[in-house]
Parts: C-alpha cells; sequence; structure tokens
C-alpha cells in the first residue's frame, strides 16, 4: 500500500488528512465532515490567526449556520484531539478566531497498519454492547412540555471497532461522550472478566445519551455486513437504570421479537413497525409503534401516520397509546448523517387510559410520546435521522425519543419506506461520514 501523510500533534493524536481520521497507537476515529474541512483549513494557515468568518464558511460552504455550530465543532476537536487543558492544539485568539499549535508532518505506510490485530485498535474512547433483546418499559404522560427546534441538531459522532463489532456514539456534547466511553469500558471489562474473553461478536451498535435518557440500538451482521432478520432492537433507559442495562449487556442476555398481540379494529398492514424497549420504574414491558407511510404527488414528501401500543404485562397483549398524523419531507441536504427527515405534526390523540399498574411519572415511553403531543399541539417541526440501511430495514434517531428500528413491510415492497430511500441515498461506504 503506498505511503501517505499525517500530521502529528502535541496530544500524540495524529491527523489523516487524506482519510479525515485521527489516530492514536490505541484507536482510529472518523472525524464528520465540518471537523474535517476545519482542522484542514487551520493545518494550512499556520501560524497565522483564522477568524470566525472564516471557519464558518469553510465548515459549512452549502449553509448558513450559527456560531454556535462552529464552537461546538471547535469543542468536538478538543475533545478528539485529547486536549489536556485548553488550547493544547487548537488556541484561542480573544476578539480574533482560532490558530493551531506546532505539529510535525510523517509519512506513514498504511501496509504495517493493515497487519495490526483489530484488538489492538481499542481505544479508551470505545464502546460496546451486546445483541440484548426485550426488556422492562416505561411511561410518563403530558406533564412534560418540550420545545422542539427548528433546525437540525449538531451531534458529536464517533466511531470505533472492537474486534467484529462496529460502535458508534451519538451524543450532543463532549461531557456525554466522556461519560459513555466511561461507561463502554466497564461493559467490556465486565463481560471479559466474566466470561474470560469479549463473547458479544459480529454486532452493529450504536450509544446516545442524553438529559433524560440513554438510547442503545444493535443488530446481530451476517458475512455481508447486513442485519441479520429479527436481530434488530433498541432500547431507551432511564438515566438512573444504566446499572440494569449494563448487567443484560454484561450477561449476554439475548432475546429475539416477540409476536405482538394487537388488538386494534385497524386492520391496513403497516408500512413499517418499531419495537422499541424501556428500562425505567414504570412496569411497562415494551412498546410496538405501526407506521403508516404514503407517497404524495410531491416527491420526498410523505403521508405519515403513527400508531403506537404498550404492552399489557397481565395478558401480554398490546393496547392503544396514541396516534398521530404528519408530513414527512426528505431533505435535500448536506447531513452528519445519510439522510435527514422532517416532520411537520398534523394531528396527534391519545388513546392511553391510565392505569394503576403502571407509575406513569417514572415512564420514558409516555414522556416520548407527549413530545409528539406537544410538536402537533405547537404545529412545530422535528427531525428523523437516518443513520443505516439495507433493504426492508433503516435505523434512525429522533431528537426527542433516541434510536429506532425501521423495519418496512415485506408484504407491499410498492410502499416500502426504505426501498424509496434506497433510491435517494449513497450507499453507506461511499458516503463520508458527518
Amino acid at each position: 500500500m503506498p505511503n501517505t501523510e499525517q500530521i502529528r500533534f502535541q496530544t500524540d493524536v495524529c491527523y489523516i488528512e487524506s482519510q479525515g481520521i485521527l489516530k492514536t497507537p490505541e484507536s482510529t476515529l472518523k472525524l464528520n465532515l465540518s471537523e474535517q474541512y476545519i482542522l484542514s483549513y487551520l493545518i494550512d494557515n499556520y501560524g497565522n490567526p483564522v477568524t470566525k468568518d472564516e471557519l464558518l464558511k469553510v465548515g459549512w460552504p452549502d449553509r448558513i449556520v450559527t456560531e454556535a455550530s462552529l464552537f461546538q465543532v471547535i469543542r468536538a476537536l478538543r475533545v478528539k484531539l485529547n486536549e489536556k487543558k485548553k488550547g493544547d492544539v487548537i488556541e484561542t485568539l480573544p476578539r480574533v478566531g482560532y490558530q493551531i499549535r506546532e505539529f510535525t508532518r510523517e509519512t506513514i505506510n498504511f501496509q504495517e497498519e493493515a497487519n495490526l490485530s483489530p484488538f489492538k485498535k481499542i481505544g479508551k474512547k470505545t464502546a460496546i454492547v451486546s445483541a440484548i433483546g426485550l426488556a422492562a418499559v416505561g411511561a410518563g404522560i403530558g406533564w412534560m412540555k418540550y420545545v422542539p427546534s427548528h433546525t437540525p441538531t449538531n451531534y458529536i459522532i464517533e466511531k470505533d471497532r472492537i474486534g467484529s463489532n462496529d460502535i458508534t456514539i451519538v451524543t450532543a456534547n463532549a461531557d456525554d461522550l466522556a461519560d459513555l466511553r466511561s461507561k463502554v469500558k466497564e461493559l467490556i471489562k465486565g463481560q471479559t472478566k466474566k466470561y474470560g474473553k469479549l463473547v458479544t461478536q459480529n454486532e452493529r451498535v450504536y450509544l446516545l445519551k442524553t438529559d433524560e435518557f440513554y438510547s442503545a440500538a444493535w443488530c446481530a451482521v451476517d458475512a455481508n455486513d447486513q442485519c441479520i432478520k429479527n436481530t434488530d432492537f433498541s432500547y431507551k433507559i432511564a438515566t438512573d437504570e444504566w446499572d440494569k442495562f449494563a448487567n443484560i449487556v454484561i450477561n449476554n442476555q439475548k432475546v429475539y421479537h416477540e409476536t405482538p398481540v394487537i388488538q386494534t379494529e385497524y386492520a391496513r398492514e403497516p408500512t413499517a413497525v418499531v419495537y422499541t424497549s424501556y428500562i425505567d420504574k414504570s412496569g411497562i414491558r415494551s412498546k410496538v409503534m405501526h407506521y403508516f407511510m404514503t407517497p404524495t404527488d410531491n416527491k420526498g414528501v410523505f403521508d405519515y401516520s403513527l400508531m403506537s401500543f404498550i404492552k399489557d404485562p397481565d395478558s401480554g397483549n398490546f393496547r392503544a397509546l396514541a396516534i398521530s398524523a404528519s408530513k414527512a419531507y426528505v431533505e435535500n441536504r448536506e447531513s452528519q448523517f445519510l439522510q435527514t427527515i422532517k416532520i411537520e405534526p398534523e394531528m396527534f390523540h391519545w388513546a392511553y387510559q391510565p392505569s394503576p399498574d403502571y407509575d406513569e411519572k417514572e415512564s420514558l415511553a409516555l414522556k416520548h410520546t407527549c413530545h409528539f403531543e406537544c410538536q402537533s399541539s405547537d404545529k412545530r417541526s422535528y427531525y428523523n435521522y437516518v443513520l443505516y440501511k439495507q433493504p426492508n430495514l433503516l435505523l434512525m434517531l429522533n431528537e426527542f425519543t433516541g434510536f429506532f428500528w425501521n423495519s418496512t413491510s415485506q408484504g407491499d415492497p410498492s410502499i416500502s419506506y426504505s426501498d424509496y430511500f434506497s433510491g435517494l441515498v449513497p450507499d453507506e461506504k461511499n458516503k463520508t461520514d458527518k
């Protein structure tokens, strides 16, 4: 393999501009496009101050963004460059902008890199979660009013690989990223201690932390790196319930899709089905959502309705929670993800009836559903993001509820949501992550 150049900073982190990655002896990290543009521009202008206006134009060449977006990227770069104190690599120049600190240019041979064992590349910031299944769910209702955002959220996205597992961490700030890194190290240590090795293999794993909850999504992958049917699951975990989730991961407890018993007169087959599990103190076991998505006369616009159901712990049946209707718009814009979907709410209706079996104030499931009610009543748009796609399966991220796998209809491919996106979204391997 040919030689290439890398930039080595004083923190011993190396930047390979041709691949858009940061490397240490222990890990490899892909930068998003804005991070690559800004870091490269600072390097190219070594010795000269760079203004904020310059970096805003460089980092988002086709968009107009505020300084808050630039500050977020600078903060993310400081974390990823392992700055021990602010300014070790990127110096802030008050009332001027930024300047890169001293670095050295080196030539590397990728053939040596290719011969390294994957486990030698496990870094301090790696994450792991096993293919675990359905567990306890939570509920909570209208007390939680939330003002949705008007613009897509700018996330910190960190990717890594441990053995045969691909890991993606998504957070809104550096503190949450550090928290997830720490928790993931404990998961790896706990499973290795219990079994003498890391038993989780061939997994695609996604982790998110917000102020309200943790979100985890995963699937087992086949030899072609495709998710295996019925191994796609997602968890929402209350912030004080992480230990329960960690115990499931460490013990490698795998449960697969149950067959939901839905009691409803609405018999039309859904375009997509979403299975969600919650770990909190509310008492609800699981939630199923039926999506009905139909293309309109306008290209890239869908009629987008949703029916959700929660599981009765005694009967095992799923009873109606809520129904909503919206318009979904496929945004043709530069994004951190494979695709950005703008949702404009039109109607929301609660079907949930209070039950003494549930502690509603502890419920993430009802809090999350309440977000849709609030957005509908305020007529405020929100965003879903496509992180991964394959035929009949999408992994999506909602700003307020976390990750969810969208398993599209096998029976009516003419209205398959993911089939439609397959025609719009470039193949993941050819897409530069942001």
